[in-house]
């Protein structure tokens, strides 16, 4: 059986910062959690039928998996899928909302053996990997719109705050040790 696990996140940046921000497979090991590498052979663009090599990880698990590239539309959609398993795949969605950008992650994957591995799947499993994949799209959200606003932090660290256009750069403060 198929479980699909499906998360969204919306995005101050333009669709084709996005699009080519996920498109670059050598950055995914950076916000995508369960990703340990990933690489194109050769360098090669990715395009329809690319074949990519992606190293993942569950808790102490690792292990090398192949995706081909089945659908590459660009600023709108980008699956990859397992040659050997239909239900192994990676979706992104990218929809332009006004100012936001709406980035859509499906992570499908087979559960084999009938209902007991079914039922410890959906009480264990699931919920691990939608909560890595929403983390994953709350980090790409922020590293992008901190690159896009070019957001400073203040001195104490708790503050954060947008840099304003044509603002003075913050200088620390003298400490005087007596």
């Amino acid at each position: 059986m198929k479980v699909l696990c499906t998360q969204h996140v919306d995005l101050r940046v333009p669709v084709e910062q996005v699009f080519d921000y996920v498109a670059d497979i050598a950055r995914w090991p950076m916000w995508l959690a369960c990703v340990v590498s990933a690489q194109q052979p050769q360098g090669q663009p990715l395009d329809l039928d690319a074949e990519i090599r992606v190293c993942l990880h569950a808790g102490r698990r690792r292990w090398q998996e192949s995706f081909e590239v089945t659908r590459c539309i660009r600023n709108a959609f980008l699956s990859f899928e397992a040659p050997l398993s239909a239900a192994r795949r990676i979706d992104f969605r990218f929809e332009r909302r006004g100012p936001l950008t709406r980035l859509a992650c499906s992570i499908g994957y087979p559960v084999f053996g009938g209902m007991l591995p079914l039922m410890v799947d959906a009480l264990f499993r699931r919920q691990r990997i939608k909560h890595e994949l929403r983390d994953s799209l709350i980090h790409i959200k922020n590293m992008m719109e901190e690159s896009a606003t070019g957001a400073n932090w203040v001195d104490d660290e708790r503050d954060w705050q947008p840099a304003r256009v044509g603002a003075q750069p913050l200088t620390s403060q003298k400490l005087r040790v007596v």
